[in-house]
């Protein structure tokens, strides 16, 4: 006989509403973890405002979007019980995010964002910071992401696909003759 395949995912769900009090907030810890739900954290006050929880689901026998479907549904089935259970009253779901731990484990070791003020373009580029003002009126080169009252800002890596094109010229550009 075949063994069936086993896939853990990590659902991260969170809710509209306002948070709960201390003593549901114990109570809940206890009601998710229960059924199954190992790894559980919880937390409130996010951007919906209510109650919200990431734990892990395990689904055997499925594969592919069936297995993310089946996941996803029984972890809301999961967090509504232990919501229903513990007296927890939310406004609605407001988001659900499901992957496979081997993604989040991806997903949390990936390296941060990193942004870059003109100094910071300057010393990428190995050129003066009056150079960069000229550079970005070039063709090819990156809008910044922001334009704050200490000038422009860019993601880095934005810069990378304008570093590997940029036609590099050593030295400073003749003067035209004047005739």
């Amino acid at each position: 006989m075949a063994k069936l395949n086993r896939l853990r995912y990590s659902v991260d769900i969170e809710t509209w509403g306002r948070p709960p009090s201390d003593d549901q907030v114990d109570a809940f810890i206890d009601a998710l973890s229960s059924p199954g739900a190992p790894r559980s954290t919880i937390g409130f006050g996010g951007l919906a405002g209510g109650i919200g929880a990431t734990f892990s689901i395990d689904v055997r026998g499925v594969k592919g979007l069936d297995a993310v479907n089946e996941a996803t549904r029984r972890a809301v089935e999961t967090f509504e019980a232990a919501c229903e259970q513990v007296g927890i009253v939310h406004g609605g779901i407001a988001r659900v995010d499901t992957m496979t731990d081997q993604y989040l484990d991806r997903w949390i070791t990936q390296e941060p964002k990193r942004y870059a003020g003109v100094s910071e373009v300057a010393d990428l580029l190995g050129v003066s910071r009056q150079r960069v003002a000229q550079l970005r009126t070039k063709p090819g080169f990156p809008a910044p992401i922001a334009e704050l009252r200490s000038g422009p800002i860019w993601d880095a890596a934005s810069l990378g696909l304008f570093l590997e094109e940029w036609e590099r010229r050593p030295g400073r550009p003749r003067r035209a003759r004047s005739a």
